[in-house]
């Protein structure tokens, strides 16, 4: 009587989930069957077993079906549907508009006939004439005088970035260098011994009192 009462139970709830498969609840469902079969005999529990498992695949089925269609219709929503045929009066086709009233020719600019061309002198900043030789002789002197003065001042401006550099010390290396060396020495094979710059043994031979001698294209200390 219980074994009947249990099966009965079984199938009244495979009925409700049938009818709702979204809110089926198939654990307890697998749980009611396993119960069910637990007391019947071998050839019972197939056949029931058999029977329950095919309505429960189907509640499966169709509660997959729910959730499939429910999940494309928030993704892929069916757009409304306009017939545009009872809206042609609210579309503009084309449209044209003149706009040449509202722009005006320029006016013509006259220039007086009588405008003189310019010169090539004025067109290039200079004028072409004769000059007085002896203006001309001391225009020369006052040039080289500036050139001089020009060469004082560059010959200054190294004298104070000099002072900015360690000088003293590059001059006692040379100093200590050619106090072993007791002969004269190319440039080139100065540097090379020293490790030192071209710019640096240059400022520590010319502001240390050494004497150069040219020969070729290279100096001798």
């Amino acid at each position: 009587m219980e074994v009947q009462q249990l099966e009965l139970d079984l199938w009244q709830s495979l009925e409700t989930a049938s009818r709702f498969p979204e809110t089926a609840d198939l654990r307890s469902l697998c749980d009611a069957l396993e119960q069910t079969l637990s007391d019947q005999s071998l050839a019972e529990q197939l056949a029931v077993a058999g029977d329950v498992l095919v309505q429960l695949s189907e509640v499966h089925a169709a509660r997959a079906d729910l959730l499939i269609s429910r999940w494309e219709r928030r993704h892929n929503p069916t757009e409304p549907v306009v017939n545009l045929e009872e809206c042609v009066d609210l579309f503009v086709q084309s449209l044209s508009l003149d706009v040449t009233d509202l722009f005006e020719e320029p006016e013509p600019v006259q220039y007086p006939t009588n405008r003189k061309k310019k010169s090539s002198a004025q067109v290039d900043g200079s004028i072409v004439g004769e000059v007085d030789k002896e203006a001309l002789l001391n225009w020369v002197d006052q040039m080289a005088a500036e050139q001089l003065l020009d060469e004082a001042q560059v010959a200054e401006q190294i004298r104070e970035l000099a002072h900015g550099e360690n000088i003293e010390e590059w001059s006692r290396a040379i100093a200590r260098y050619l106090q072993h060396l007791h002969s004269n020495i190319r440039l080139p094979d100065l540097q090379q011994a020293l490790k030192m710059s071209i710019v640096e043994l240059w400022i520590g031979l010319l502001l240390g009192g050494y004497s150069l001698e040219q020969q070729g294209e290279f100096y001798n200390s």
